[in-house]
C-alpha cells in the first residue's frame, strides 16, 4: 500500500472547518460576509447559548435556486471567483469558497433561500456535512441560514470553547465590526431572545453613536484626506477615549475589517507623546486604494491582508491622523480662549455689582486655600482631594490623623524607621534606619497596601466604607463590557462601589470607595474593567485580579509630592501588610543600603 494516500473529503473539511470555524463567531462571521456579498439591506443575527446551541442569520439578498443551494456546501465551491486573475482585484469580503463546506461538517444546518418575487423557496438539510433533505418552501426573496449544535461531532473541538459569556461577546463583537463597516446596512442582533442591536440605516457618524455611546462621538475627530488613489476617512478619538486595552481599533480597506500592526503603529505615531506606552487610542478609519494594490489572499480567515507599497501607505495614514489632531488641537485651543475671555469679562462685570447679603446659614465652598484659586466645575464637597490643598494644610491634616506611637518593631516584617523622611522626584521615599538608608517605591508601596486591604474586603461579607456622590455618574457600556462588567460588579461592591443597572447596557455609578480621592470615578472603573479584561487569560481567582485591578488603578500617581506625615504614614501602613518587600506584580517595594556598603563605596576605592 502508497504511504502518500489522497485524503477523503470529509477530512479535508474537518481540516479547513478547523482554520475557518474555530468559534461560534467564526460562523457568525462568514454567514454575515455570504450576506453582504449577495447585496443585502437587512441583515437578522440570532444566536442561542453564545452560538454553540444555535446561530441563525437571516437576510434579504438575492438569494439561491435548487442547485446552487446544493452546490454551495460542496469544498471550494464559489459564486466569487473564476479566473486566476480575479484574485488580483477581489471585490466581496468572501471568494474562497470553503466557509459553508466547512461549517456545515462540523454542524446541523437548515438553509433556505429563494430568488424571486414567487415566493417559491427551497430548504435544505444537513448533518455532519451529508445531505439529509431537500424540499420546497415559501418564503421571501433572501437566505436564511441555522447553524446547530456546533462541533457536535468533534466534541475535541467543542471542549475548547469558552463559557457562554465569553464566546457571546466574541459574538457581539463580529456583529459590530460588520455594522460599522456597512452604516446603511439594517442590522437587527438579538442572544437568547435578548435584542443586543438594533441598527437602521444611516450615516457613519450615527452608527458610531449608536453602537457606542455619544460621549464617544463628542470626543471624536473626523477625518477626511485624499491623495489620489489613496483616501481615509472616519473618526480618531481624542485623549479622553485612550484606554489600557487595544479592541476598539477599527481599520477597514477597501471595506474589509483587516489586523495591520503596521497601520496601526502608523495611527499610534501620530499622536505623538501625548500616548503613553501600553495605551491605545480609539479610531475607526477607513482606507480605499485600487484593489490591485493589496493582497486580501494571505489568511484563511482573510483578517490579514499585504500592501504592494506598504511604506508609501504608512505615511500617508500617519500624515493624515496628524493633520487632523493638528486641526482639531487648534480648534479646541481658539474655544478655550474664546471661552476664557467670556469668563474674564463676566468676571470684571460682576466687580461692578455690589454683593448680595448672604442667607442666614448659607455656606461658601471652596476647592483651593490659595487666593488665585478658581472653582472646578463638577466638583464634590464630599472630600478634599490632597493635591487641591496647601502644605501647611496637608501636614496639619495629616499630623492630626497619625499618632506618636504608630511604630511596629514588634511585627514580623518591621524596620525601626527614624521620624525623618525625604522624598526624591516624587517617586522614592528615603529615611534612615540603624543600619543605614531605606529607599521606598512610593507608587509601589501604595499598591501593595491597597492590594491587600482590597483582598481583605474581597473575603468579608460587608462592603468597605465608601462616599456617595454628590450626582452618580451614568455608565454607558458596549453589550461586551456590559456583560464582563456584571461579572464582577459583586466584587466592586465589597470594595466600596455602589452601583446598579440603568436602561439598557447603562450602569448607574453612586458611591466611590474611600481611597479614590484624586481619580476620576468613571474612568476607573473603566480602567479596572480594562485590567480585567486583559488578565482574564491568568488562573488567578477572581478576587485577585479584581483586587490586583483596584490597587494599580487607586494607587498614588508616581511624580505625586508627599509630605513627611504622609510619608510616615504610607511606611506604617506598609509594614502591616503580609509581604512589604514585593509589590503584587512581583516587583521589588524596598531597597536597603546598609552602613557598611556605603562605607566601602565611598572609603575603599
Amino acid at each position: 500500500m502508497s504511504v502518500i494516500q489522497i485524503m477523503p473529503e470529509f477530512l479535508c473539511n474537518r481540516i479547513a472547518a478547523g482554520e475557518v470555524v474555530q468559534r461560534p463567531a467564526s460562523v457568525v462571521k462568514e454567514l454575515i460576509e455570504n450576506s453582504l456579498d449577495a447585496g443585502a439591506t437587512e441583515i437578522i443575527i440570532q444566536i442561542n447559548d453564545g452560538g454553540r446551541e444555535l446561530i441563525r442569520v437571516i437576510d434579504n439578498g438575492t438569494g439561491m435556486d435548487q442547485d446552487d443551494l446544493l452546490l454551495a456546501f460542496e469544498q471550494h465551491a464559489t459564486s466569487k471567483l473564476f479566473h486566476v486573475d480575479d484574485l488580483a482585484e477581489v471585490k466581496t469580503l468572501g471568494f474562497r469558497g470553503e466557509a459553508l463546506a466547512s461549517i456545515a461538517s462540523v454542524s446541523r444546518i437548515e438553509a433556505k433561500t429563494c430568488n424571486n418575487s414567487r415566493a417559491e423557496g427551497f430548504r435544505l438539510f444537513m448533518n455532519g456535512g451529508k445531505v439529509d433533505c431537500l424540499e420546497g418552501v415559501a418564503m421571501k426573496q433572501g437566505t436564511s441560514i441555522t447553524v446547530r449544535n456546533l462541533f457536535f461531532n468533534t466534541p475535541a473541538r467543542k471542549k475548547f470553547l469558552k463559557s457562554t459569556n465569553a464566546e457571546y461577546r466574541h459574538c457581539v463583537e463580529i456583529v459590530r465590526r460588520f455594522a460599522i463597516s456597512r452604516p446603511s446596512v439594517r442590522f437587527h442582533f438579538t442572544a437568547d431572545e435578548r435584542e443586543v442591536y438594533r441598527l437602521p440605516p444611516e450615516d457613519l457618524s450615527s452608527r458610531l453613536r449608536r453602537i457606542f455611546s455619544p460621549r464617544v462621538m463628542e470626543n471624536c475627530i473626523a477625518i477626511h484626506q485624499e491623495e489620489p488613489p489613496l483616501t481615509l476617512v472616519g473618526f480618531m478619538g481624542a485623549r479622553d477615549l485612550v484606554r489600557r486595552k487595544s479592541g476598539e481599533q477599527y481599520f477597514y480597506v477597501n471595506g474589509r475589517l483587516v489586523t495591520d500592526r503596521l497601520m496601526n503603529s502608523a495611527v499610534y505615531s501620530a499622536y505623538g507623546a501625548s500616548l503613553d506606552k501600553g495605551e491605545f487610542p480609539f479610531f475607526v478609519l477607513f482606507l480605499t486604494l485600487p484593489l490591485k494594490e493589496v493582497d486580501v489572499n494571505v489568511h484563511p480567515a482573510k483578517t490579514e491582508v499585504k500592501f504592494k507599497n506598504e511604506w508609501i501607505i504608512y505615511q500617508f495614514i500617519r500624515q493624515s491622523c496628524e493633520q487632523a489632531l493638528k486641526h482639531w488641537l487648534v480648534e479646541t485651543d481658539r474655544k478655550e480662549t474664546s471661552l476664557t475671555s467670556n469668563f474674564q469679562e463676566a468676571e470684571f462685570q460682576s466687580l461692578k455689582t455690589p454683593a448680595l447679603p448672604r442667607l442666614e446659614g448659607e455656606q461658601l465652598t471652596f476647592s483651593d486655600t490659595s487666593k488665585n484659586s478658581e472653582p472646578q466645575a463638577g466638583s464634590k464637597t464630599s472630600f478634599e482631594q490632597p493635591s487641591m490643598l496647601s502644605l501647611d494644610d496637608r501636614i496639619r491634616r495629616f499630623e492630626k490623623s497619625i499618632s506618636d506611637e504608630m511604630f511596629y518593631s514588634d511585627e514580623p516584617h518591621s524596620i525601626t524607621i527614624e521620624r525623618n523622611f525625604w522624598q526624591a522626584h516624587g517617586k522614592y521615599i528615603f529615611t534612615q534606619i540603624s543600619s543605614g538608608i531605606v529607599i521606598i517605591d512610593q507608587r509601589a508601596a501604595h499598591t501593595r497596601i491597597l492590594y491587600d486591604r482590597a483582598l481583605k474586603s474581597l473575603q468579608q461579607i460587608s462592603a468597605s466604607a465608601s462616599q456617595q456622590l454628590l450626582f452618580p455618574i451614568s455608565l454607558e457600556l458596549s453589550p461586551d463590557d456590559y456583560s464582563l462588567l456584571l461579572e464582577i460588579i459583586p466584587s466592586l461592591e465589597k470594595l466600596g462601589f455602589s452601583m446598579r443597572e440603568f436602561g439598557k447596557y447603562t450602569i448607574l455609578l453612586e458611591a466611590i470607595p474611600a481611597d479614590l480621592h484624586w481619580l476620576e470615578e468613571g474612568k476607573v472603573v473603566m480602567q479596572i474593567l480594562d485590567d480585567y479584561k486583559a488578565s482574564r487569560r491568568l488562573h488567578n481567582p477572581i478576587s485577585e485580579k479584581v483586587a490586583n485591578s483596584y490597587a494599580e488603578r487607586a494607587a498614588i500617581r508616581r511624580g505625586e509630592i508627599m509630605t513627611p506625615a504622609e510619608m510616615q504614614r504610607l511606611t506604617d501602613e506598609l509594614f502591616q501588610t503580609d509581604n512589604p518587600y514585593m509589590s503584587p506584580s512581583g516587583k521589588p517595594i524596598i531597597i536597603q543600603l546598609t552602613l557598611n556598603e556605603l562605607k566601602r563605596r565611598f572609603e575603599e576605592r
